[in-house]
């Protein structure tokens, strides 16, 4: 009997139909628990969607601007798969106002246009948003010119000094509502003297592009919010500065005939010096004016005034050292 059992036991085993129909049906289970469970269906809001404009032009094009809009932001209310859907947020949807449709025959009538939301996803599909349309404020367009400002950030390399900032430009015009124009008080560009490149300095000259960043009155920049719907004729502004060389020089009293034999000392005895960066390394030492018997009167220190080339800077601006006589 016992033998009989092994048997027919054996036989199961080596009949792999019934494995067959096992495996088919656990693998039914779990596809099942994928798509019912794990990822079925679902819906999620996404708040604080920001809304978009597009073809202000239409706008523009009729010498009008936006002013604001009634709201910034819309919610959205998405249904997809769940494992998709956790991994998109509002960056994944697109909210805009279309000024295509607008008539344009009621905008010298109206300070407030309504315009319908519309509203798409990458991934999944609209259930609903809110709200389904936004009054936009409008008003005519005007322009204003405000100064450029520059701010330098970070240092050069040792041994070399900036020269003097020149903007290609010292105003930018900008556009839009007036209320909007109000908030600006100035421009700003922000130039780079940390990343300068090393051609900056074989080639004596700094030049950047820079972007134009709006202030208000209370020296704050301006929130991208805030200057959403203004425009300027310049987004960028070039910086333009010289970068010197600075050569330590020695200071040298320039002696008349009636103090040759008298020990003149200088204080400082070295300055620091920049120019032109070609022949800057000529210049070793730098004379003061002449000193004679008389420049003293009755003192042993005197002021001097350093004899100077047209072209020559000193660190500090320093244009005088302390001269001392001694008498041999």
């Amino acid at each position: 009997m016992k033998n009989i059992r092994k048997l027919k036991f054996r036989k199961i085993l080596y009949n792999n139909t019934l494995l067959k129909v096992l495996s088919v049906f656990i693998a039914v289970i779990l596809w099942a628990y994928i798509i019912i469970i794990i990822d079925a269906p679902t819906e999620r809001t996404f708040r604080d969607v920001t809304i978009n404009t597009v073809n202000e032009q239409i706008l523009s094009n009729n010498g009008y601007s936006i002013e604001r809009l009634s709201v910034q932001t819309a919610s959205v209310k998405i249904e997809g798969s769940r494992k998709i859907i956790a991994k998109f947020d509002s960056d994944n949807i697109s909210a805009n106002l279309d000024f295509s449709e607008i008539n344009t025959a009621k905008l010298a009538d109206e300070g407030v246009i309504t315009v319908n939301l519309k509203v798409v996803s990458e991934f999944g599909d609209i259930v609903s948003f809110t709200p389904s349309a936004v009054d936009v404020h409008i008003e005519n367009t005007k322009y204003k010119d405000v100064d450029v400002r520059y701010k330098s950030r970070g240092q050069l390399l040792d041994g070399y000094v900036q020269g003097d900032v020149t903007l290609s430009q010292d105003k930018v015009r900008i556009f839009g509502a007036q209320t909007n124009l109000e908030q600006v008080a100035y421009a700003e560009v922000d130039f780079d003297l940390i990343n300068a490149k090393f051609d900056a300095y074989t080639n004596g000259q700094l030049n950047e592009d820079c972007q134009v960043v709006l202030y208000n009155n209370d020296d704050r920049p301006l929130s991208e919010r805030e200057s959403r719907w203004i425009w300027n004729n310049s987004s960028e502004v070039t910086v333009n500065s010289p970068i010197y060389k600075v050569v330590t020089a020695n200071v040298v009293p320039k002696a008349g005939y009636d103090v040759l034999n008298t020990s003149l000392s200088c204080e400082p005895s070295t300055v620091e010096i920049y120019g032109d960066n070609k022949i800057i390394n000529d210049y070793t030492q730098i004379e003061t004016m002449l000193i004679t018997q008389s420049s003293f009167g009755s003192e042993s220190e005197i002021q001097v005034k350093l004899n100077l080339p047209s072209w020559m800077k000193v660190i500090d601006n320093v244009s005088e050292v302390k001269v001392s006589a001694n008498s041999d």
